[in-house]
């Protein structure tokens, strides 16, 4: 097996001809058995809410609407293209269930937002809340031989105590972009053992060659998980690790002559995983991979590998044409990586979104580091610490063992906890789920909340965006005075750079946020932060400039800027929506890569 986990699986049956994200949907754990569920499902609005009550899950519509999932109805590659969504809305198929597959079955759902309830053959199997994190239902119950009809109900709001990230709701911000209602992710259909193998997590330990590798299980069980670690065809590792009636077992293996994983050589290992079940007999195979890397801070210096790291990172909204939240092909998702390293980055802080794993997979690939950030609500609230807490739990199981991340964002820029001041609860928010990250993810740095209010965390993040002044200046003024003001003009409250009583003397700095220039002239749905550079020349100019400042400053040891690509009235981005670049690719190179520090 490769790790580079190309190839798409499959039974005879896995998908239709020319239904769309036809690839395996999660790279970082493979099985060959699946069916795709993407492509073409009847569709219907419920304005009135009446779909339940005239149970719309027990029989077959003859009035639908056409829909392609996994395309959310506001893109126009769905074929609806409605660009203020819906609150309730229903999608309806019918599948073959394969012969072969007499056992266990699981239904998975990449995405779908927000509160999606699956009916199959009339028979309620699950239902999930939140909107970014992946969920699967067992549902071999309600399956017949033949056919079978899926029914799914997607409930939706513009209420902002909901992690919604950029999704404009009640109030739409210069930043906010039209939403996504229902499903965005790929479905798909499994068949599984009675326990099955449901996600791994390791760390690596440079100095000692040590790889601590877990595996979890979908449920208790007395049994055995067989590890092995392969370059190319050869073992060079391998365990064998007694279940002991847990879901959950670790080992710590030791990699001679390791090919450590990072931008410059994004070396990727084989793992081959077996669970063995001594009271069935049964046994669950997966494949997946790892890189072998160690983020950490020593001495006040964010490292890679033991080695100082310097982030040249780009902000990445996630938005694509005709997909709008999903890319209309995976070739999509690898070009994105492509341009963020050819324009001289090493690192893309995915904003606002939990991006599709195939990203992720693509930037294990070809080595761009990720900060991953939970979308967030800007309404305090018990909703929100529920939905967000218990949706960013998932999302690290889902995603912690991708290499690329190297960092997890709970908060930004104090969204939906705005009075961290004079409002203990909301700061105990804050505190308590980056040591909750920490706990799930002790091998990632964790920004509790990134931009400014620094309480607990292990970076100190600043937002800054040059304007006219001299941005050397500022942040040498805030780093002489860390409770100071990093802005005054953010909800028209004084934003500090860290909260009183929080102490952020010896840990790295970074500027994540910064730029944010467009090119042209504004019209008056535009946005930019501060002027817009009237011609090419002149914003290879303001770039080159503000670049110049940053890295004046030996006190910072990175920066993301503002931002990747330009999204609806949001015209900062260093590429068009369309991916065309605004400045050739090697001049952006030269002003954000490597060969511009100092």
């Amino acid at each position: 097996m490769s790790p580079t986990v190309d190839k798409t699986p499959a039974t005879a049956d896995s998908s239709e001809m020319g239904a769309p994200r036809a690839e395996y949907p999660r790279p970082i754990l493979v099985r060959d058995q699946w069916q795709s569920l993407n492509g073409c499902w009847s569709f219907r609005v419920d304005p009135d809410n009446r779909g339940l009550t005239d149970h719309w899950f027990k029989a077959p519509w003859d009035d639908a609407r056409t829909i392609a999932v996994p395309f959310s109805m506001e893109s126009a590659a769905s074929g609806i293209a409605e660009p203020d969504g819906a609150r309730v809305v229903w999608y309806q198929r019918e599948v073959i269930k394969p012969e072969a597959w007499d056992d266990r079955i699981v239904l998975r759902v990449g995405a779908s937002d927000f509160l999606t309830r699956v009916f199959i053959n009339g028979q309620e199997v699950g239902q999930h809340r939140g909107g970014y994190a992946s969920f699967a239902f067992d549902v071999q119950h309600a399956l017949m031989p033949g056919m079978n009809r899926i029914t799914i109900r997607v409930e939706d709001s513009l209420s902002w105590t909901q992690p919604r990230g950029k999704q404009a709701g009640t109030t739409r911000w210069p930043i906010d972009y039209d939403g996504v209602t229902g499903i965005w992710q790929s479905i798909w259909l499994e068949p599984l053992p009675a326990v099955s193998i449901e996600s791994t997590a390791y760390s690596y330990h440079v100095v000692d060659r040590v790889l601590s590798y877990k595996v979890f299980l979908s449920e208790q069980m007395d049994g055995a998980v067989n590890i092995e670690i392969l370059d190319g065809d050869r073992v060079i590792a391998s365990d064998t690790v007694q279940t002991a009636g847990r879901a959950e077992v670790r080992t710590t293996l030791c990699i001679e002559n390791p090919k450590l994983w990072s931008p410059k050589s994004p070396h990727l290992y084989t793992v081959r995983l077996t669970l063995m079940n001594h009271s069935t007999g049964e046994h669950d195979e997966v494949s997946s991979y790892t890189g072998l890397r160690e983020v950490s801070v020593i001495d006040g210096q964010l490292c890679l590998n033991g080695a100082p790291l310097y982030l040249r990172g780009v902000l990445d909204q996630g938005y694509f044409p005709e997909g709008w939240y999903t890319a209309p092909a995976d070739e999509d998702l690898r070009r994105d990586v492509e341009l963020t390293l050819a324009m001289g980055f090493n690192c893309a802080r995915k904003h606002q979104k939990a991006e599709d794993p195939r990203y992720l997979y693509w930037a294990d690939k070809l080595g761009l580091m990720v900060w991953a950030e939970m979308p967030s609500g800007r309404v305090f609230s018990s909703e929100l610490i529920d939905s967000l807490t218990g949706e960013w739990m998932d999302l690290i199981k889902r995603d912690r063992a991708h290499p690329s991340i190297i960092a997890w964002v709970p908060f930004n820029e104090s969204w939906g906890i705005w009075h961290q001041s004079d409002r203990p609860e909301q700061r105990a928010f804050v505190d308590a789920v980056t040591s909750l990250t920490k706990s799930l993810d002790s091998s990632r740095v964790v920004i509790g909340n990134d931009g400014w209010e620094y309480s607990s965390g292990d970076l100190w993040t600043l937002h800054l965006y040059n304007e006219d002044s001299d941005i050397s200046s500022r942040l040498a003024a805030l780093i002489e005075d860390p409770h100071s003001a990093v802005t005054s003009e953010f909800g028209g409250r004084e934003r500090l750079g860290a909260l009183p009583g929080a102490d952020v003397g010896g840990l790295p700095i970074l500027l994540t946020e910064c730029g944010g220039i467009g090119l042209g002239s504004f019209s008056e749905e535009d946005f930019s932060y501060g002027n817009l550079a009237e011609t090419a020349e002149a914003l290879e100019v303001r770039m080159s400039k503000i670049m110049s400042d940053i890295r004046s400053l030996e006190a910072l040891q990175g920066f993301v800027w503002t931002q990747l690509t330009d999204v609806q009235q949001e015209v900062n981005g260093l590429l068009y929506f369309d991916r065309r670049p605004k400045l050739p690719l090697a001049v952006l190179n030269d002003i954000f890569g490597e060969a511009g520090e100092v």
